[in-house]
């Protein structure tokens, strides 16, 4: 009885591909700009009296 038993094999799903991270991209001159505006505000900290002295 058991050979006409038909069996079935489960479907292997693939997997969704991902998408691809988009990585963040800096100019070249950016950590320049980032050292200019953090002196900047120091500068502004110190002429404030917010540090005392």
């Amino acid at each position: 009885m058991s050979d006409n038993v038909v069996k079935f094999r489960k479907i292997e799903k693939k997997p969704e591909p991902k998408p691809p991270r988009k990585e963040l991209v800096l100019p070249g001159w950016a950590p320049f700009v980032v050292l200019i505006v953090l002196a900047l505000v120091i500068y502004g900290v110190q002429q404030s009296g917010l540090l005392g002295g």
